[in-house]
């Protein structure tokens, strides 16, 4: 008889080689679990890295990790997490004298468009990606897995409430750039980036929310065939972020 599916995957946890392989790298691993007959070298390689560290390892069969990971592509080993800290969005914004993108995602619930943001976010140099607690997918499990574990090191800010972060950026000097469509709306490829950018982007379906994009100096969006309605975010985050780099960044 087939095991019901857990309803939900720790949030404390990463699985996968390459998750796990930059949890250990970034110190961010309080311990680790693996297929007991594994014969993954990738994954044998993780197990003596995790025993060098002095990290707890745990050797299970394949049904405990497919309960602990929701069934999700495990590839024999998960580890659990330390409490990751976000990041001060005050002390990134501080210095007015050198270009810097930040970008915020409104209402962005699925863990593969995140992951993906965070792996652009990473390759961009972007100094800080906004996920509010509320409105969005949570630093958890298919996001680490999503960004292939760059979500250990991407700069992420957690406020409790977007707009609050968008005033926030506004007092700092940064002018707000909402990715949206309709009237107004500038050409991405055509626009003049400003140096400091806080750049929205909101959920395929929905877009950004009113209050955000009435809280935007600018609003933008990238040139398409008539026929393709709109880009996954992700898609849609990596072209924006590098016509902003493509103007400002030597000098982030």
């Amino acid at each position: 008889m087939p095991r019901p599916k857990p309803n939900a995957t720790p949030d404390d946890l990463a699985f996968g080689v390459n998750p796990c392989a930059m949890a250990l790298e970034y110190g961010v691993a309080r311990s680790l679990m693996y297929l007991r007959d594994t014969r993954n070298e990738r994954v044998l390689a993780l197990v003596e890295r995790a025993s060098r560290g002095g990290l707890a390892v745990s050797a299970v069969d394949e049904r405990r990790l497919d309960e602990l990971t929701a069934f999700g592509v495990h590839q024999g080993v998960l580890v659990r997490l330390k409490q990751i800290d976000p990041l001060d969005l005050g002390a990134v914004t501080r210095d007015a004298t050198r270009a810097s993108l930040v970008v915020l995602l409104d209402s962005v619930t699925d863990p593969q468009n995140v992951g993906a943001v965070l792996r652009t976010a990473v390759a961009v140099g972007v100094d800080a990606v906004v996920l509010p607690h509320r409105r969005g997918a949570a630093l958890g499990p298919g996001v680490h897995r999503a960004s292939a574990g760059l979500s250990f090191i991407a700069p992420v800010a957690a406020p409790s409430n977007l707009a609050q972060a968008v005033r926030h950026l506004k007092d700092a000097g940064y002018w707000v750039v909402a990715a949206a469509t309709g009237d107004g709306v500038d050409s991405a490829t055509a626009f003049d980036w400003p140096k400091r950018t806080a750049l929205i982007l909101g959920s395929e379906g929905e877009g950004v929310g009113r209050l955000l994009l009435d809280l935007s100096d600018f609003r933008v969006a990238l040139p398409m065939d008539p026929r393709v309605e709109s880009l996954n975010v992700g898609v849609a985050f990596g072209a924006l972020a590098y016509l902003w780099k493509r103007q400002w960044g030597n000098q982030a």
